[in-house]
């Protein structure tokens, strides 16, 4: 009877540690989602604004030299991710081959500088526009949001992993513990 008691009080201790453990883990996945994902966020958005910076100072320096539409090679297998537009003077003078002859988003004098996420072709984009110090050129850098979405989970991936091959390991830990902890319980009950 004592014998049984005993088994029954270290199942439930194991089970009791091992449903705090996977909620804890739980908690913690959901929290480093949360964190990789804000992060994910900032550095491909300042990436956007990088790209669009350089094509700033681009157009400003090619704008003397040739007044022409150019289109850029997809020269990446991610560059269909990504797309640009630069217009000067309301006309596209450079774009990626990817991206349509027509703006990505209506522009306008009172158009916002900034992030806006939008849909194009049948994919919703998240695109950084900015202007130009004369405000005559406007750059738009676009990338999809399934990117951003494939990048996040590579990171969860990569975490998870070895979180998950931990939680039998800590199962197995728990086990020893809880056991090696009533064994002299155990001993004390054959004794009585």
């Amino acid at each position: 009877m004592i014998k049984r008691r005993l088994s029954s009080l270290q199942s439930q201790l194991i089970s009791l540690l091992l449903a705090l453990i996977t909620v804890v883990w739980l908690v913690i996945v959901a929290l480093v989602w949360r964190d990789a994902s804000h992060e994910v966020d900032e550095i491909l958005d300042s990436h956007l604004a990088q790209a669009a910076a350089l094509l700033v100072v681009q157009q400003a320096q090619d704008l003397s030299e040739q007044e022409r539409a150019l289109d850029t090679p997809l020269l990446h297998h991610y560059a269909p991710r990504v797309m640009f537009q630069v217009f000067h003077e309301g006309r596209l003078s450079l774009r990626s081959a990817n991206a349509p002859h027509t703006a990505l988003i209506a522009l306008t004098p009172n158009t916002p500088t900034g992030y806006q996420t939008m849909r194009f072709q049948d994919d919703d984009w998240r695109v950084f526009l900015t202007r130009g110090a004369e405000q005559d050129v406007t750059v738009l850098v676009a990338e999809k949001q399934s990117a951003r979405f494939d990048v996040l989970n590579a990171v969860m991936r990569s975490m998870a992993a070895p979180m998950l091959l931990a939680l039998p390991l800590l199962a197995l830990c728990i086990w020893w513990a809880v056991r090696g902890s009533l064994m002299p319980l155990v001993k004390l009950s054959h004794l009585l």
